[in-house]
C-alpha cells in the first residue's frame, strides 16, 4: 500500500508553490543578474556619451542608473527581512570588486598622479602660480573629492545591505564606475577649459 495522502501534505505543496518570488534563489538570482549588468551597461554608455556635457547632465545620467539599482536594492531588502532570508557572505566577494574598482580607476586626466593637487594641476595646463587657476583647481577637486569620497560610501552600504540582496552585492563594480567617472570628469573639464582659455565651474 502506498503512503497515505494527509491533509498536511497538501498544505506543504500549496506552501511550496506559494512562495514568494523572492524567496526562491533563482528567480532571485536572475533580478539581480539583469539589474546589475543592465546598470553596469547603462553607466558605461552614459559615462562615455556624456563626458563632455555639463556637469548637471553628466550627474544626472549617471545618477539615473544608480537610482534604479537603490531601488532594487531596497526592495530585495526588505522583502529579504520580511521573508528571513540570510544570503551567503560570498556574495560580499561583489562588494570587494566594486571597492577594488573605486580604488584603482583612473580619476585624473592624462599623465597626472591619482590625486593631483591644484599647484599640479595648474602646472599640467601650463599655468603655474596662477592664483585665479589655482582657485578653479581647488574648485575641480572639491567637485571630484566629493564625487569619489561618495561613491566610496555609497559601495560600503551596498556592503551592508547585501546581507539580503544580490542586487546591492553584483551591482557594487557598476556603482564604483559611476561615481569613479563622474570625479574624473571635473578635472577633465578643468583641464579642458583651463587649455581652451576658459572656466566653467
Amino acid at each position: 500500500m502506498g503512503h497515505p495522502v494527509t491533509f498536511s501534505s497538501f498544505t506543504t505543496d500549496d506552501t511550496r508553490q506559494r512562495l514568494p518570488r523572492m524567496a526562491r534563489s533563482w528567480p532571485a538570482s536572475c533580478q539581480a543578474g539583469i539589474v546589475s549588468v543592465g546598470g553596469l551597461c547603462a553607466v558605461i554608455v552614459l559615462a562615455m556619451v556624456t563626458h563632455r556635457s555639463s556637469p548637471w547632465v553628466m550627474a544626472g545620467a549617471l545618477a539615473v542608473p544608480t537610482l534604479v539599482i537603490g531601488a532594487f536594492t531596497a526592495y530585495e531588502w526588505l522583502a529579504g527581512r520580511r521573508l528571513e532570508i540570510t544570503l551567503t557572505p560570498l556574495h560580499l566577494f561583489g562588494v570587494a570588486a566594486g571597492l577594488v574598482l573605486w580604488l584603482m580607476y583612473q580619476t585624473a586626466p592624462g599623465s597626472l598622479p591619482f590625486d593631483p593637487t591644484s599647484a599640479q594641476l595648474c602646472e599640467y595646463v601650463g599655468r603655474p602660480l596662477d592664483h585665479a587657476c589655482l582657485a578653479k583647481a581647488s574648485a575641480a577637486r572639491l567637485h571630484s573629492d566629493i564625487a569619489w569620497w561618495s561613491t566610496g560610501a555609497l559601495i560600503v552600504v551596498f556592503g551592508l545591505f547585501a546581507r539580503r540582496s544580490r542586487t546591492a552585492a553584483w551591482s557594487a563594480p557598476a556603482v564604483a564606475i559611476a561615481g569613479s567617472a563622474l570625479a574624473l570628469y571635473f578635472l577633465e573639464v578643468f583641464v579642458r577649459t583651463a587649455t581652451s582659455g576658459g572656466f566653467i565651474f
